[in-house]
């Protein structure tokens, strides 16, 4: 079975362990990796990968907060490797290296390894961790070696081995804080990796100028057109909780004058998760009236609103 290993480059160690774990199953001819490492110099990104990803059986996406927070592998190798999920080409599987808000993405639906979606530097020996992804995989790709091509596997037989269980939870004031704090540092994580991005862009110039607890402010400057704005995102304090859980503002800082209705968010749940909504009639949110969103969608929304401010968009 043909895997493509997805990953941030951040996460580089992690990856080297997997690849040290998969080298009996790679002997005995059962799994085949491949990995952005195998692009020569020159080649063309973007066509050499989604001709690796068009080939592969089984996507392998570690999940951390740099991974989550970056475009490429989120936005890209992901939202592809989902299209030919829908149609039959491709298993997808989670394997969660670090603590992050992967439950309250799209792989949330998939069942995740290691055992119970315990990230791999929880456990106490990581070797153990990469050994129990190890089992399961040995057991997915003995189950499809039968088969000619992923497409000959009965979707059933697919949702057995991706599907996961919800369980009903209570959630505690310590949870909306653990939730807000994880957040929080997907937010700042996501808008970190953007400026770097957007200060390569010809005529624009974007960077952090200040970066404190609970709170970060960033400046981007568009010289095609002088204009520059500044953006100071911030979690809620016991000072301003009541303007919700997170806010942001078009300042240098978030006061109790510069704050706007319709730049809040809270942190809501169900029975089974918890999840942010955005602020949109007033300071009282409703569950029915408002979206659910993941810390990545509230990123990439204030992120457009952001950009918007200084006349740039994304394609």
């Amino acid at each position: 079975m043909k895997a493509f290993i997805s990953y941030s480059h951040k996460d580089q160690n992690y990856l080297e362990r997997l690849k040290i774990h998969l080298a009996q199953m790679r002997r005995e001819g059962l799994i085949s990796e491949w990995t952005d490492e195998e692009i020569h110099a020159g080649s063309n990104l973007d066509d050499v990968i989604s001709t690796a990803l068009s080939s592969s059986e089984l996507f392998l996406a570690l999940l951390t907060p740099d991974y989550i927070a970056s475009n490429y592998c989120y936005n890209k190798e992901f939202k592809e490797a989902q299209k030919m999920q829908d149609e039959g080409k491709l298993i997808i599987v989670p394997v969660i290296i670090e603590p992050c808000e992967w439950q309250q993405t799209p792989f949330g639906n998939l069942k995740a390894l290691p055992k119970d979606g315990k990230a791999v530097s929880d456990w106490t020996n990581p070797n153990n961790a990469f050994l129990n992804v190890i089992d399961e995989l040995r057991r997915l790709t003995t189950f499809s070696k039968s088969s000619i091509g992923i497409e000959n596997i009965s979707p059933a037989a697919v949702e057995k081995l991706v599907r996961n269980y919800k369980v009903k939870k209570n959630f505690s004031e310590v949870d909306n804080y653990n939730f807000k704090e994880r957040s929080y540092e997907q937010i700042k994580n996501y808008f970190q990796s953007s400026i770097s991005e957007l200060d390569a862009v010809e005529n624009l110039q974007a960077r952090f100028i200040n970066d404190g607890k609970g709170f970060f402010t960033a400046l981007i400057s568009n010289r095609a057109n002088n204009l520059n704005s500044f953006l100071t995102i911030q979690i809620g304090n016991d000072g301003l909780r009541h303007f919700g859980d997170l806010s942001y503002s078009f300042s240098e800082q978030v006061t109790t004058n510069s704050i706007q209705m319709d730049k809040v968010y809270k942190i809501e749940n169900d029975e089974y998760e918890q999840f942010w909504t955005k602020n949109s009639q007033g300071f009282g949110f409703s569950n029915q009236a408002n979206t659910r969103l993941t810390a990545l969608q509230v990123a990439e929304g204030i992120w457009d609103d952001f950009i918007s401010q200084v006349g740039v968009s994304l394609d």
